[in-house]
C-alpha cells in the first residue's frame, strides 16, 4: 500500500522519520465522508474520509539506487520474464508463518515501488538474474516511463478532532499524515489500514458505509484475520503460508459458493484433508472485482 511503500523506501534509504509525513498529490478527490463524532462542547467534527490520490510515483533513479545498495552484500539484479520489469533484490528481516515458523524473505526495490517477498515465492516466480549493465538499461527505461504517469490510489483517513477517539483507532500505526492536494490545501489525519476500516465503521455504527476496492482488500489480507469480502457473507481474504509459499486464501466462505468462486477464477486445494480456496496472485485483483460486481 501507499504507506507501507513509503516507509519501506525511507527505511532502505536510511531516512525514516517517525514524525508527521507529507504525501504530495497532483490531485485529491473526495469519494465519501462519514461523520464519526461531533464534540458536544465545541461542535468540532471527526470524519472518516475516502480519498482518491493522483500522485507522482516515488521514483528511485539509478544514482539513488546505487546509494541504497552501496556496501550491501547478497544483492541480485532481477528481471521478470513475464512482465519485463526489473527489481533489485536486497536482504531484509524474516517473517513468520501461521505456525510461528521463521520464513526467509527478501526486499525487492523497483523504480517506482518496493515490496517484501518470501524467498520461496521468489524462487518459484518469473524473476531471474541478469547482468548489471542490462539491468541498468531496463531500470532507466522504467524510470523514464514512470515520470510520465500518475498513480491513482484510494485511502481511508480519519481526520478532524482525533484526540477523543484516538483510543479507538488502530494501535499498530499511530502516525499522523498530511495530504498535500497540490493546490495549496492539505488534510491532516490518521491513515486507516484497509483491514481496520471494517472495525472502525462497526465501532461508530457505520457498518457498510465504506466498501473497499479489490486492491485494498488484497492489502488488508496481510493483517491478522484478513479482511471481509463484500457480497460473500462471512468470507474473508487472508494472506497465509501453505507449503512454504505465500497464498491469498478465501476463508469462511459458504459451502454453496465454492463452485461459483472457482468459476470466477479461484482454485481449490486439499490441505490436511480440508478443501481450501485460493486466488492466483497474478489475477487476484480481477477475480475480486468480478466477485464484488456480481454480488454487490
Amino acid at each position: 500500500g501507499l504507506v507501507e511503500d513509503r516507509v519501506e523506501a525511507a527505511r532502505a534509504a536510511g531516512t525514516l522519520d517517525l514524525g508527521i509525513e507529507t504525501i504530495r498529490a497532483e490531485k485529491v478527490v473526495l469519494l465519501s465522508d462519514s461523520l464519526l463524532r461531533t464534540d458536544p462542547v465545541i461542535g468540532a467534527e471527526t470524519l472518516l474520509l475516502r480519498l482518491e490520490l493522483h500522485r507522482r510515483p516515488p521514483i528511485t533513479n539509478w544514482a539513488a539506487l546505487q546509494l541504497i545498495c552501496k556496501n550491501t552484500d547478497n544483492i541480485a539484479w532481477l528481471r521478470n520474464a513475464r512482465s519485463g520489469r526489473v527489481a533489485l533484490r536486497m536482504p531484509t528481516w524474516p517473517g513468520q508463518d501461521d505456525d510461528g515458523k521463521w520464513i526467509e524473505r527478501c526486499y525487492l526495490i523497483r523504480p517506482s515501488g518496493q515490496l517484501r517477498m518470501d524467498r520461496a515465492a521468489l524462487k518459484a516466480s518469473h524473476w531471474s538474474e541478469i547482468e548489471p549493465d542490462a539491468f541498468q538499461v531496463f531500470w532507466e527505461g522504467e524510470v523514464a516511463e514512470a515520470t510520465e504517469n500518475l498513480m491513482v490510489e484510494t485511502i481511508t483517513m480519519a481526520t478532524g478532532l482525533l484526540l477523543p477517539i484516538w483510543h479507538k483507532l488502530p494501535e499498530d500505526d499511530v502516525r499522523v499524515w498530511r495530504i498535500d492536494d497540490g493546490v495549496g490545501g492539505s488534510i491532516l489525519g490518521r491513515i486507516i489500514h484497509p483491514a481496520a476500516v471494517e472495525r472502525i465503521q462497526r465501532e461508530f455504527g457505520l457498518d457498510g458505509a465504506t466498501a473497499l476496492g479489490p486492491d485494498e482488500i488484497i492489502d488488508g489480507a496481510r493483517s491478522v484475520g484478513g479482511v471481509s469480502i463484500p457480497g460473500l457473507g462471512p468470507a474473508r481474504l487472508a494472506r497465509v503460508h501453505v507449503n512454504d509459499s505465500a497464498r491469498l486464501e478465501i476463508r469462511d466462505y459458504r459451502p454453496e459458493d465454492r463452485t461459483w468462486l472457482k468459476a470466477c477464477g479461484a482454485f481449490s486445494e486439499v490441505v490436511a484433508f480440508k478443501t481450501r480456496i485460493f486466488l492466483p496472485p497474478d489475477r487476484a485483483c480481477d477475480i475480486l472485482a468480478r466477485i464484488m460486481a456480481e454480488r454487490s
